[in-house]
């Protein structure tokens, strides 16, 4: 029965693809253009950032003043506070670093995946709160993170990383080895931006006309895709509702970090994390609403459309490299 619907779910999409083919190449289109213009630029930097501060042991070093918690390892909370900074996709890179260094085996990075996701300040500033009052930015920050952290003594519990010396590692070979694992997240969260780009296309299309409130269909497209959470606030969104949005996530977000981690994901436990999340930052939103700055909730939010630029040099550079680093990978394992 399970593989009688992934087919039929499969030739329905292929139907849909073969008859919208318009509105499926001008999404996919749109998509790539995104990620050669914002996502590459943007996140790709920092994505090796995130791997040389595994690699290097550096993250080790940052943890110190954590190694007193009791019954939780200093690293795995500095991991998880560093993917609340840095964006969805970087505490899937971080965790799958760590793996690849040995510090983790392959059921606790599925474990500790299910809380190693975070939207950003960067990403939190750009959609919801344009416009909000900084003390509901900041509440909403709070409200995104704090479950995560709640959530986490429990899976990372009887979690002891062993002791890394990076002493006798060679500081080149080490950013090398960063780029290359950056490079390789990066296309896969692109590919993967790109293909669900296509499946949202084909679901809008055959969904379009039926009598749902446009409230209601922004918000399960920011349950497919989180970013369509501007179009969300922009029909009149709720506060704590754009908080449980955030804080799942979104399929195409999760699809992406499987990607990153080369598919070592437990579904059901994950969506259960994501799901407590979100009920847990709604909660939290809902909180600093009523008791907080009841006062504010007047302030129009104003959802600035984000302007794809064109002509700029740095994403082909970045793509040349990434191409290029890419290919030394493989010539390297074909050598090996």
């Amino acid at each position: 029965m399970k593989r009688g619907i992934q087919c039929a779910g499969l030739l329905l999409l292929m139907a849909g693809a073969a008859v919208f083919h318009e509105a499926v190449g001008q999404a996919v289109w749109q998509a790539g253009s995104r990620c050669v213009t914002v996502l590459v630029p943007s996140l790709y930097f920092f994505t090796i950032l995130a791997g040389l501060f595994v690699s290097s042991g550096m993250l080790e070093t940052a943890a110190l003043p954590l190694r007193r918690l009791p019954g939780v390892d200093g690293r795995l909370l500095m991991a998880v506070l560093f993917s609340q900074i840095g964006g969805y996709p970087v505490g899937a890179q971080l965790l799958h670093s760590m793996y690849r260094c040995g510090s983790l085996t392959a059921a606790q990075e599925r474990r500790m995946l299910c809380v190693c996701m975070g939207c950003g300040p960067g990403f939190l500033l750009g959609t919801v709160c344009a416009g909000l009052p900084p003390q509901m930015s900041a509440w909403l920050m709070v409200s995104v993170s704090l479950p995560n952290l709640i959530i986490m003594p429990f899976l990372a519990r009887g979690i002891s990383l062993p002791r890394q010396d990076s002493r006798k590692q060679d500081g080149v070979r080490l950013l090398t080895d960063a780029v290359e694992h950056a490079a390789a997240a990066m296309l896969k969260i692109c590919a993967m931006v790109m293909a669900f780009a296509a499946v949202t296309a084909v679901l809008g299309a055959l969904l379009h006309g039926m009598p749902l409130p446009q409230r209601v269909t922004a918000m399960c497209r920011s349950v497919l895709e989180i970013s369509c959470i501007t179009e969300y606030m922009a029909r009149g969104g709720s506060y704590p509702a754009a908080a449980a949005l955030l804080s799942f996530g979104g399929i195409c977000v999760h699809l992406q970090a499987a990607a990153i981690c080369e598919g070592n994901v437990d579904w059901l436990r994950f969506w259960l994390c994501r799901g407590l999340a979100a009920v847990l930052a709604c909660l939290l939103a809902a909180v600093g609403v009523h008791f907080l700055f009841a006062d504010a909730l007047p302030v129009q939010l104003s959802v600035p459309q984000a302007a794809l630029e064109h002509g700029s040099v740095l994403p082909g550079c970045c793509l040349l490299l990434m191409s290029v680093m890419l290919l030394r990978t493989a010539d390297r394992r074909k050598t090996a």
